[in-house]
């Protein structure tokens, strides 16, 4: 095992640079110096002793990343599409940065406060949280903080990065009214936070297009996947009818495409359907989904670097960062 001298021997300096390096206490490193270590530490996968850096009275370079939910659609968490691009990306952007990343549990509040004590970690990013657990959160455990996706009753006291999605849902509303589609239904998995934006936008999209958009056009679905059958095949009769769907993530729409299949009932030409996050699977199936896109990457990249910044000490003015999303046309909707 690659120890701490061997590092500096590499580098042409001292064990005490190279750990100062490590620990963050740069001050009197030369930038030089430190991308030469950085580039030496990478290449040899060198990995410090974790009890070593806490007690060293410097950072931990630890963020944690906290998934508010062990379950999503009924499958795991990690299983998700979304939470593995997010997560993924939150890594490399990390390890760029020379930090590393310890996933927590988020469901026990308690728990989290627990582990990044522990651990002494120098930031979270959250996902899944909604503004009243965050409160709950920060009054127990005094660590910047950036949230993902996170809805509050009024305006922003925390840091967020999201994407505009009520834009998302208008844009849906917009494309499949312009198709004829004048009494589509939203179908969501809540009726709030980003599925109730989207359905916002839906709703004003259609009333701007023409006439009044009734709440019963919102159809909110069970979480658990049998009672979300057992539903679709109550409204089956209503589906047809209508002949067009907006969910409000792709993993719906999919997932209601292979319903459909299986009762041989033909998308696009019987209904059409229109998802939300452009995920992987949205070109995978057949006919490929239309959908709109959130830039994923983007969204877990801004949200460590803007991290990074509180972490460096920096204070951000914006609080609510929101990026653009676009629709994405492809086969599942009849023109």
């Amino acid at each position: 095992m690659i120890r701490l001298q061997d590092i500096a021997d590499m580098a042409g300096v001292s064990r005490t640079t190279v750990s100062n390096v490590i620990n963050g206490n740069t001050k009197r490193v030369s930038q030089s110096t430190i991308d030469r270590i950085t580039a030496i530490l990478k290449e040899q996968n060198y990995v410090p002793h974790m009890g070593s850096v806490m007690l060293s009275g410097h950072g931990s370079r630890i963020i944690g990343v906290v998934l508010g939910f062990s379950f999503i659609h009924g499958m795991q968490s990690l299983q998700d599409s979304f939470v593995g691009e997010i997560t993924g990306t939150l890594q490399v952007e990390a390890e760029n940065r020379g930090y590393y990343i310890m996933l927590i549990g988020g469901e026990r509040i308690d728990n989290v406060v627990d582990m990044a004590s522990r651990w002494n970690v120098e930031g979270l990013i959250i996902i899944g949280y909604n503004e009243e657990q965050y409160h709950q959160l920060s009054r127990k455990l005094n660590k910047k903080m950036v949230l993902i996706d996170a809805y509050p009753k009024g305006g922003y006291s925390f840091q967020n990065v999201g994407v505009d999605d009520y834009s998302g849902g208008y844009q849906i509303g917009e494309y499949l009214h312009s198709c004829g589609y004048h009494r589509a239904l939203f179908v969501a998995e809540t009726e709030q936070d980003s599925d109730y934006a989207r359905w916002l936008g839906f709703k004003q999209a259609m009333e701007k297009q023409g006439g009044f958009c009734s709440k019963s056009r919102l159809i909110v679905v069970p979480g658990e996947k049998r009672q979300r059958l057992s539903r679709y095949e109550e409204l089956l009769p209503r589906f047809l009818e209508v002949k067009a769907l907006a969910f409000s993530s792709d993993y719906g729409a999919i997932e209601a495409m292979n319903y459909f299949f299986d009762h041989g009932i033909k998308v696009p030409d019987q209904i059409s359907i229109v998802g939300y996050d452009d995920n992987i699977y949205a070109e995978f199936v057949r006919p490929r989904l239309t959908t709109v896109h959130q830039d994923i990457h983007q969204k877990g990249v801004i949200s460590l670097r803007r991290l990074h910044r509180m972490i460096e000490g920096e204070t951000l003015k914006e609080m609510n960062i929101k990026s653009p999303v676009r629709l994405i046309k492809r086969e599942s909707v009849k023109e």
